[in-house]
């Protein structure tokens, strides 16, 4: 997305309100509540899809949402991402055509204000401030409870659900955020009650596809503060300026600086022994290998795991190509991290829930 063109004063002006106002957001989701009790939709059979950035979770989004039978954020539920039914019933009368473009990340992918978008962890951020420290986040543990915080998010979930009703058609609450992966060890109940998606690349590959977009948002936030801002607000903590890695069994106390590209490496093999390390019977892991070179039999086998038929599935199986490959050089990367890494990604292989057939 060109944050430049599609985010002018005013609108800018708006999201920096929205951005320093999530009490009174939350004050005017207590009265949504209250308003809208009798058009929510129940929860049925979410679906959260997480990972490291550079591993699918985009087009993985994508390629759900275009089923028909999900529903997830989308561009115009900003700014006001913590009560989407009033700030819907207000923007509605200002929504005018909108062209797509490509988002910021260079990658292809385009946007338009109803692009399914991550914007969950506006939610989590809300609630959970203490976890988000100056230069990491730290990951949920069995000490992390908040009963409020699972009253609000269910009932944030039927809200989009019922924003994304087409026709009096329910539709399945959808997610992508990729700090989900934080909380894999101790899930609080809404994670708890559906499907967690969790794709997975090539180390090497994802840690260089990490590491360029990291240098991309450096220069970005550089050109535009409003970007870096915009970022944080939305709990993007992942590239540039803002980068706040997930300090998984504090692995940053050892690690080096994140111009080097052994920090990615490391961050790969810390996060997905994580992932190893908690996997729960909701837990699906997907290869983007197996995802986007037998896309067919990979939609057929995840068509069955979310519940939703081939029919609607399979159909976008033209949209999944496999990812840029980089040129890596890795000799300045320790030898027993590479092999640690590729460990890693076999037994990640190996417990994968799609296979080839």
């Amino acid at each position: 997305m060109n944050f430049e063109d599609r985010y002018g004063t005013l609108d800018r002006l708006l999201h920096r309100i929205a951005f320093s106002a999530d009490t009174a957001q939350h004050a005017l989701a207590d009265v949504e509540n209250t308003l809208y009790a009798d058009e929510l939709p129940p929860v049925d059979a979410p679906v959260f899809i997480t990972s490291l950035p550079r591993s699918g979770t985009s087009i993985l989004l994508r390629v759900l949402c275009d089923t028909g039978h999900f529903a997830s954020h989308t561009y115009r539920d900003m700014p006001f991402i913590l009560c989407p039914m009033l700030w819907n019933q207000f923007s509605n009368r200002f929504h005018a055509d909108d062209t797509a473009e490509e988002r910021a990340h260079g990658d292809g992918l385009e946007v338009s204000a109803d692009s399914p978008e991550a914007f969950e962890e506006v939610v989590w951020k809300h609630f959970w401030p203490e976890h988000y420290r100056d230069d990491h986040i730290r990951p949920w543990t069995s000490e992390n409870h908040d009963a409020e915080f699972n009253s609000f998010f269910e009932t944030h979930m039927r809200k989009v659900c019922a924003l994304r009703e087409e026709n009096g058609e329910p539709r399945r609450y959808l997610s992508k955020n990729n700090l989900n992966i934080a909380r894999l060890g101790a899930p609080p109940a809404p994670l708890q009650q559906g499907t967690v998606l969790i794709p997975f690349r090539d180390p090497v590959q994802q840690a260089a596809s990490m590491s360029r977009q990291h240098e991309r948002f450096l220069k970005i936030h550089d050109d535009d503060d409003f970007v870096q801002e915009y970022m944080e607000a939305i709990g993007h903590h992942e590239f540039g300026k803002g980068l706040r890695p997930v300090n998984f069994d504090n692995w940053l106390d050892d690690a080096p600086p994140p111009s080097e590209f052994s920090f990615w490496v490391q961050y790969w093999t810390t996060a997905y022994e994580h992932v190893l390390a908690h996997q729960h019977d909701n837990i699906v892991l997907l290869s983007y290998a197996h995802l986007t070179e037998e896309p067919d039999n990979a939609l057929s086998g995840l068509a069955e795991i979310v519940e939703v038929s081939e029919d609607d599935l399979l159909p976008q199986a033209e949209r999944l190509h496999p990812p840029r490959t980089h040129e890596v050089g890795t000799s300045a990367v320790p030898a027993t991290l590479l092999k640690r890494a590729d460990d890693v990604y076999e037994r990640l292989e190996q417990a994968a829930n799609i296979t080839d057939p």
